[in-house]
């Protein structure tokens, strides 16, 4: 009796050190602090894309005042030719729109059906007045169509605009092939910079 009294005592104290003790309770706060550090990240991940997304609908406005004020910049950042592929700028090259005024310099890369005698200004240059323009919304973001009639050459410019910044320019001409260029709107600089 005696004997099975401290079998039950000390079987009863073994249980309580397996619960309470050593590597059980090792195990139980790493798990804590793993579930912590894990939380806190997700936190962190919620947190950048709340800033992202903040980001997102501020350019989106941005960009929606450019357009609305008619009054924008495009940064061509690559050139795709009829022929070919695409060319990666490395210049600055842009067509600013202020107002009905069209200013271009741009790059040209591909057939020319008529050139000046002695014409060595391959690009699309100019500074007009457009003849026309036509600016609607769509889906995706806004596309506005200009004619514009430069000394040398009539060029018509559609230049598709997303909410994000990014756009695409197709010029064609009567006196060269159709030419693409992608790359993003940035704000008119001020007079005398830029």
């Amino acid at each position: 009796m005696i004997f099975e009294r401290q079998y039950r005592i000390c079987n009863q104290q073994s249980s309580l050190q397996k619960i309470s003790g050593g590597h059980d309770m090792k195990k139980i706060t790493i798990v804590l602090m793993l579930l912590a550090f894990t939380l806190q990240g997700l936190e962190a991940q919620e947190s950048r894309r709340e800033r992202r997304n903040i980001r997102e609908k501020e350019k989106a406005e941005e960009i929606t005042k450019l357009i609305d004020q008619r009054n924008l910049r495009f940064v061509a950042q690559f050139a795709h030719p009829m022929a070919g592929g695409s060319i990666h700028l490395t210049s600055e090259y842009t067509l600013d729109v202020a107002g009905d005024s069209i200013s271009a310099w741009l790059p040209f890369f591909g057939r020319a059906y008529s050139v000046e005698y002695g014409g060595r200004d391959g690009g699309i240059k100019f500074n007009e007045k457009a003849v026309s323009t036509e600016w609607k919304s769509e889906k995706k973001g806004t596309r506005a169509i200009m004619e514009v009639k430069a000394p040398r050459d009539n060029y018509r410019l559609n230049l598709q605009i997303t909410a994000a910044g990014y756009a695409t320019l197709d010029i064609s001409s009567n006196n060269r092939q159709s030419i693409r260029f992608s790359g993003i709107i940035t704000k008119l600089p001020e007079p005398g910079g830029k």
